[in-house]
């Protein structure tokens, strides 16, 4: 029952996306977490996955403007600091984040790239 209700709160379309995204074969994985009455965390497990993934994602993209690591930025975001230490000021981030600073930034980073 548990695992059910936890489908409902996302939503059984989301989950069946996130599920088939995920498996291979979905449906073998829900009979084996339904058999073992490991559902409810194992959706918990999963969304929390996805999340995270997404987050990194978040990372990559966003993070050549900085000198971070990923536990440094991540602790950054969810605590409501984005650059360096400032709040999350749209403003802020508009002024430092520039598309040509980014570009300037990887060009730096490419030309001193040594290949082996």
């Amino acid at each position: 029952y548990q695992g059910c209700h936890k489908v409902h709160e996302i939503g059984i379309v989301r989950f069946w996306d996130l599920l088939s995204t995920r498996y291979a074969d979905p449906f073998s994985v829900m009979d084996t977490m339904i058999s073992s009455g490991m559902l409810p965390e194992f959706i918990d497990n999963m969304i929390e996955q996805v999340n995270e993934d997404k987050l990194f994602q978040l990372y990559l993209a966003t993070a050549l403007m900085e000198d971070r690591s990923y536990s440094d930025w991540k602790a950054a975001v969810l605590s409501g600091t984005t650059v360096k230490g400032s709040s999350t000021d749209g403003d802020k981030v508009a002024d430092e984040l520039t598309p040509e600073k980014a570009v300037s930034h990887a060009e730096g980073i490419l030309a001193g790239f040594k290949p082996f």
